[in-house]
């Protein structure tokens, strides 16, 4: 009798500095993610037919306003873990990011474990936020 294969989640990175997409991929794969495609900024049209289970995106470097894109992607693709990546320092603004739909906010002083982690919350559909925005540090 065969197993069939345990379902792999698929993740799109939303990511326009080049030189972080190795660093994050070996993130997901470490979670046993598939990342499935890296755009430097938003594809809708590709979101829209991808509907990719988690989106993990660098608000920092995107051509939207990042909390109206949360928004935006929580449209698109209404199931999606969506994590935000972020240098914003501000308690409000990533409250904010929650409410306008994101799963997780992260901060991009974030060592490996802490994204890890926070991304495991995610994943079983928990909000995180980083410690340094949550306290506003």
């Amino acid at each position: 009798m065969m197993l069939s294969p345990v379902p792999v989640a698929t993740i799109h990175l939303i990511e326009a500095q080049a030189l972080f997409v190795p660093v994050l991929a070996d993130v997901f794969r470490e979670l046993g993610l598939d990342l499935r495609s890296v755009t430097s900024d938003v594809d809708m049209r590709a979101l829209l037919d991808e509907q990719p289970e988690i989106l993990f995106v660098d608000a920092d470097y995107i051509a939207e306003e990042p909390l109206r894109l949360v928004d935006v992607l929580r449209l698109l693709v209404p199931n999606a873990v969506i994590c935000v990546y972020t240098s914003q320092r501000s308690t409000q603004w990533a409250q904010a990011c929650h409410f306008a739909g994101a799963t997780a906010v992260f901060h991009k002083n974030a060592d490996r474990p802490e994204i890890i982690a926070g991304m495991r919350d995610a994943l079983r559909k928990q909000p995180y936020t980083d410690v340094r925005l949550r306290n506003g540090l």
